[in-house]
C-alpha cells in the first residue's frame, strides 16, 4: 500500500466512524426532543427519583422549566452538547474527504448536512464510501 492510498483509506475510516457516531447521537437527540415536546420531560441520570428516569416539568410564564430535580444530570441537554462536539469531528472528516479526494463543494455540503438531518449521515456514509473506494481503486491503478 502506497502512502497516498494509506492516507485516503485513513480518511475514509475516520469518516465512516464519525458518520455512524454522529448519526446515532442525532437519532438519540431527536427521540429526546420528541419526548420533551410531547410530554414535557427530560431524561435524567442519578437524580433523586432513581438512576435513570424521565423528569417531568412545567413551564412558567417566563418560559422557565419548573419541577426539574436539583441533583443529577440532564441527559437530554448533555446529549445535545455531545452531539455538537461530535458534529465538529464529523465536519473534520467531511473536510478531509473533500480535500484529499478533491471532490466538488456540493459533495462537501451534502455530507455536512448528514450531521444535522436525521438519518442522512447513514445514507451519505454508504454512498460516499463507495465513491471513495472507486476513487482509491482508480488512484492505485494509475500508480501501478
Amino acid at each position: 500500500m502506497n502512502p497516498q492510498e494509506s492516507t485516503l483509506r485513513g480518511a475514509l475510516k475516520y469518516f465512516k466512524v464519525t458518520s455512524y457516531i454522529t448519526g446515532i447521537f442525532l437519532v438519540l437527540i431527536m427521540i429526546l426532543w420528541g419526548i420533551r415536546l410531547t410530554i414535557q420531560a427530560d431524561l435524567w441520570l442519578a437524580g433523586p427519583d432513581g438512576f435513570l428516569y424521565l423528569a417531568y416539568y412545567s413551564v412558567d410564564a417566563n418560559d422557565t422549566k419548573v419541577g426539574l430535580p436539583d441533583s443529577g444530570l440532564d441527559l437530554t441537554v448533555i446529549s445535545l452538547i455531545v452531539h455538537g462536539w461530535l458534529y465538529v469531528a464529523y465536519l473534520l472528516g467531511d473536510f478531509r474527504m473533500w480535500t484529499l479526494y478533491r471532490w466538488n463543494f456540493m459533495r462537501f455540503i451534502v455530507i455536512a448536512l448528514g450531521g444535522i438531518v436525521p438519518l442522512l449521515s447513514f445514507f451519505t456514509e454508504r454512498h460516499f464510501s463507495k465513491v471513495a473506494e472507486k476513487d482509491i481503486a482508480a488512484i492505485v491503478k494509475k500508480v501501478a
